[in-house]
């Protein structure tokens, strides 16, 4: 169980000013800033400036989510991209799960370093996602099952439980985000773990095939389930990461 001083930690934003080039982290649907913080500060003693914001209706009470819509993450998304980017020359987006479909709606609108995508889904393994929004009436919030590594725990700071309602938002977002995937671009690195029981790794193909990028890479992860940053592997995927987005600083 993560101690409750940890758990608040984990859902605060996180800003580290260091270097011309910004990198935008943005946490997954019910997530939170904790998840990727030990990216960010992993990022900034690398020499880079660095944003994780909280999206619109997180971290503070799962109510809070149930009114807000893909609309709402959007903009909060946006908000942080332009902040950063008025402190910094060029930015990188970096989304975790749902932020990785937030990562690529915000290449195609505005100037990007590139896009890192972690997790992000195409595909849930869910079969009952689909139908969570019209159970939300009766049941306006999933009860959360089952449990992550210890390894894992200590960085969460988002929701156990779902809202369903907001899993209708998520859908239009995949659904809107899978027809703009030919307007990507920009270097693309596209990292998928094998162990990932959230999102179908076969997202991670379709992506790859799909996005426009004529610089685009694909690496799997082996021992690694769907929270990528700080599970198993999570040196090779900072590595990876720190890799990309110096060939890409380079050009």
């Amino acid at each position: 169980m993560v101690k409750e001083v940890a758990r608040e930690r984990n859902r605060l934003p996180f800003s580290h000013r260091n270097g011309e080039t910004g990198v935008l982290l943005i946490h997954g649907f019910t997530g939170s800033p904790g998840e990727l913080r030990p990216l960010g500060e992993f990022l900034g003693k690398e020499g880079y400036s660095v944003e994780i914001p909280v999206l619109a209706g997180h971290c503070t009470r799962v109510e809070d989510m149930i009114h807000t819509t893909e609309e709402d993450w959007l903009k909060s998304a946006e908000d942080a991209f332009l902040a950063l980017s008025k402190d910094v020359h060029r930015v990188l987006l970096i989304g975790h799960s749902m932020g990785g479909l937030i990562a690529f709606h915000l290449s195609t609108k505005y100037q990007a370093l590139g896009v890192v995508s972690m997790c992000t889904p195409m595909y849930l393994t869910n079969p009952l996602a689909r139908v969570a929004p019209y159970l939300a009436w009766a049941m306006p919030v999933q009860k959360g099952v089952g449990s992550r590594s210890q390894r894992v725990e200590q960085y969460l700071g988002g929701y156990r439980d779902t809202p369903l309602k907001p899993v209708r938002g998520l859908h239009r977002l995949m659904a809107s985000v899978r027809a703009e995937l030919s307007q990507v671009v920009v270097p693309t690195l596209i990292q998928q773990a094998k162990k990932d029981i959230t999102v179908r790794p076969k997202s991670a193909d379709f992506i790859f095939d799909q996005i426009g990028s004529s610089k685009k890479y694909l690496k799997w992860y082996a021992e690694s389930g769907h929270i990528l940053p700080v599970d198993v592997n999570q040196e090779e995927v900072f590595a990876d990461i720190l890799s990309f987005l110096r060939e890409i600083e380079r050009k």
